[in-house]
């Protein structure tokens, strides 16, 4: 597929249409993707569910048609005991039945948790994706599939709502975001295990999900329920909200690195933004989102809304040499109608042995195994 004038950060129309030929519809999707080139190779990642055994095998069948290889990616997390390598064994029996090219990828999130003081299912989400990013780059493929549907995306805007977020987190996940691809975001849950019922595919269930002491499973077992009872298309409602707020999201995303490419610059003091006549005219939903910029381009963290805040009133107020200490360990100063954002020297020594120490943490955490 031609990806030209296709922007990575927006995600495809949200259909209400139920599909009742549901191999159809996920072939369909797998194949729209922009990610999804004739001639390359891309990895599924698949877990052994419904949904990635279900997308594993559209991409199959896809793939035969456009000329794209596939390589089937497990991660075995070694949370869940026997269940998890059931699961692991499931994907590869399956993978050697249909003759696909299969990798087993090996991770210890207990132990990043542990070290990094992450909760479990943050740290298994940020190695599960560095395991994948590993492999993809080391056999040379072009993009990494991910099952992620309609009902999950209803599920991470409500997440997010709840965390506070803005329209930024309102968008929920993109349907391609850098070399991750997620086609299936206009697909329900109910369609993958249709698919699988269809295509007589044996999944596992993860006995993890009835657990809703996690939050993103009280989100889908307790919530959502409650939610449908008010409204039965709520889920389809949030995905097409989510479409929306990614299509406003990228628009003020570039009036914002407009300005910025015109007003910022990067000296040996750091970043410093132009906060004049100029900057004080533009409509706040550009102007926040200029100077979460300007903290991010100086390598600090996304700053909650008080903190939003408290910088622009920085700017406002006027007082020469005044400063801010933002995520990240980044310090914003406000001097003669600029801003300059920089690392705290203190903290930039104690970052670089934390960071030193955390790739440490990392390469004990995660062992990779041989692709075959």
């Amino acid at each position: 597929m031609d990806t030209k004038g296709t922007s990575s950060e927006v995600p495809f129309f949200v259909s209400e249409a139920c599909c009742k030929d549901p191999e159809n519809k996920l072939l369909e999707l797998v194949r729209r993707s922009p990610l999804w080139q004739s001639g390359t190779t891309v990895l599924a990642a698949c877990s052994g569910g419904a949904d990635s055994l279900a997308l594993t095998d559209a991409m199959l069948d896809a793939g035969a048609l456009d000329r794209v290889d596939i390589l089937v990616a497990h991660v075995q997390h070694h949370l869940r005991g026997d269940e998890a390598e059931r699961d692991a064994q499931l994907v590869e029996a399956y993978c050697k039945e249909q003759g696909a090219a299969f990798v087993r990828l090996d991770i210890n999130p207990k132990a990043l948790a542990e070290g990094a003081g992450l909760s479990l299912e943050d740290a298994a989400r940020r190695l599960r994706y560095e395991a994948l990013e590993g492999c993809r780059q080391r056999v040379g493929a072009s993009a990494i599939f991910t099952a992620h549907h309609l009902d999950d995306q209803a599920e991470t805007v409500l997440l997010n709502l709840l965390r506070g977020a803005g329209t930024r987190g309102f968008r929920g996940m993109l349907p391609v975001k850098g070399y991750v691809a997620r086609p299936l975001l206009s697909a329900t849950r109910q369609d993958t295990e249709a698919y699988c019922r269809a295509r007589h595919l044996a999944y596992c269930t993860d006995s993890t999900n009835d657990d809703t002491a996690l939050r993103r499973n009280w989100v889908r077992k307790v919530l959502l329920p409650l939610l449908r009872e008010q409204n039965p298309r709520i889920a389809i409602q949030l995905a097409q909200s989510a479409a929306v707020a990614a299509w406003d999201e990228e628009c003020l995303g570039e009036l914002a690195t407009a300005y910025t490419q015109d007003h910022q610059k990067r000296t040996p003091e750091g970043f410093v933004l132009d906060t004049g006549t100029d900057f004080l005219a533009l409509p706040l939903a550009v102007s926040t989102r200029i100077l979460r910029q300007l903290v991010e381009d100086a390598g600090g963290s996304e700053m909650r809304f008080d903190q939003v805040q408290q910088l622009y009133q920085l700017i406002l107020r006027g007082i020469g040499g005044k400063s801010l200490d933002v995520p990240g360990k980044v310090r914003v100063t406000y001097r003669q109608g600029r801003l300059t954002a920089r690392k705290n020297t203190i903290a930039r020594s104690k970052e670089r042995a934390a960071k030193y120490q955390k790739k440490e943490q990392q390469r004990k955490c995660m062992k990779i195994s041989k692709e075959y």
